[in-house]
């Protein structure tokens, strides 16, 4: 199969795989996932505690598959839950001091990383990039897969 035989989505697929694994792979020593950074950024960027389930909604996660990467990150000792003040059903999600470090160590590594993934990689072939994935997002947002 020449390069160019794979239509777009797979590229984009296989490319997504290919990241997922490398970027798991520079995380490791760190006792991190790629899916469980992802949170942890988010609670960092949130001022550090973020309701449960408004963080399902920023990872676009599913309440089980948070809760899963959430018990690991708390017997990591990165997060801790504490019960929403406002919704006894409801969980508080606080980065420990632990994981806020951690995040702070593993975002400037992360830039570098992400730094040699875009090298050679002009400003208006990521911005045309840039353009297609957004297209491509928004035309998933307007196809019901029960339509296909």
């Amino acid at each position: 199969m020449k390069e160019h035989d794979n239509p777009l989505p797979r590229l984009i697929y296989l490319t997504s795989l290919q990241l997922q694994g490398h970027a798991d792979n520079v995380l490791r020593p760190h006792g991190l996932t790629l899916e469980q950074l992802h949170p942890l950024k988010i609670i960092l960027l949130e001022g550090g505690a973020v309701n449960q389930r408004s963080l399902c909604g920023l990872a676009a996660k599913t309440p089980a598959n948070m809760t899963r990467i959430l018990d690991r990150l708390t017997a990591k000792g990165f997060i801790k839950r504490k019960p929403d003040p406002n919704d006894r059903r409801a969980y508080i999600i606080h980065l420990t001091p632990t994981g806020k470090t951690l995040v702070n160590e593993v975002a400037a590594l992360f830039a570098g990383y992400l730094n040699k993934i875009m090298h050679n990689i002009s400003d208006k072939d990521e911005s045309c990039c840039r353009q297609v994935l957004e297209q491509i997002s928004n035309n998933l947002g307007l196809i019901s897969p029960k339509a296909v």
